[in-house]
């Protein structure tokens, strides 16, 4: 096998413009505001009153914090502020995801079995959008990718 030349151009580079890929993990988490984790114990959070800054996300009702994942309690909510084209999670177990963006439902995801990459959004062009995902108990979320 032949690689390519490098580019010659950083990581953050190749995505200037979009929200990076984020983990729900409570080792490699970036950008989480409101109420402080609790390592691997079901806790209950709420999200700030303030709007959420671009590439930050908040949590809302009960929660999991895992260092692989998060697991969804009762009357989960997870929001993020995201600038990209698409915003895609991976999601494990059996339940529904409600896609809600800008205060609109845009979408019901219906997750069974392993890990999967689930897409969220899918707009022609980048834009800067508030993700609410609505997510049904026992759901387990492990990580964010924007394209």
């Amino acid at each position: 096998m032949v690689l390519p030349e490098p580019t010659g151009r950083a990581m953050g580079d190749l995505t200037a413009g979009r929200t990076p890929e984020t983990y729900l993990s409570t080792l490699r988490i970036r950008g989480c505001l409101g109420t402080p984790l609790v390592d691997d114990k079901p806790a209950v959070y709420r999200l700030p009153k303030d709007p959420l800054p671009l590439n930050r996300l908040s949590l809302d009702g009960a929660w999991t914090a895992g260092y692989e994942r998060f697991t969804v309690g009762h009357d989960a909510r997870l929001a993020f502020s995201y600038r990209a084209k698409n915003a895609n999670l991976v999601l494990a177990g059996t339940g529904k995801v409600t896609v809600v963006v800008d205060g609109r439902t845009t979408k019901t995801i219906d997750v069974s079995g392993s890990p999967t990459l689930d897409r969220l959004t899918d707009d022609k062009d980048p834009r800067t959008a508030r993700l609410e995902l609505r997510l049904d108990e026992g759901l387990e979320a492990y990580a964010f990718t924007f394209g």
